[in-house]
């Protein structure tokens, strides 16, 4: 399981967003390999209408950091656990 945080930018309007409105994704990925997780959160975020501007983390949390996650974050990694990857976003 990987995990970024993610600055994004929107690529298009929408009843949320507007296009080249910034927010933070907080991306979950259940693949070990870093270059293939990165891939797929890429390719999910650009999917729902946004581009990356910058990443500003990245990393593979042990179960002891699952473990203490927060309540957002720990639905977000369910999530991936079971559909393969999740995103949420904040301002």
């Amino acid at each position: 399981m990987r995990c970024f945080k993610v600055r994004v930018s929107s690529t298009l309007n929408a009843a949320d967003r507007r296009k080249g409105e910034l927010r933070f994704a907080h991306v979950w990925v259940n693949e070990k390999v870093l270059d293939k997780a990165e891939a797929l959160a890429r390719a999910l975020l650009a999917g729902q209408g946004w581009a990356i501007e910058s990443v500003e983390l990245s990393m593979a949390p042990s179960p002891q950091e699952i473990a203490a996650l927060d309540p957002i974050q720990a639905a977000a990694h369910k999530r991936a656990l079971s559909d393969g990857s999740y995103a949420y976003f904040t301002a």
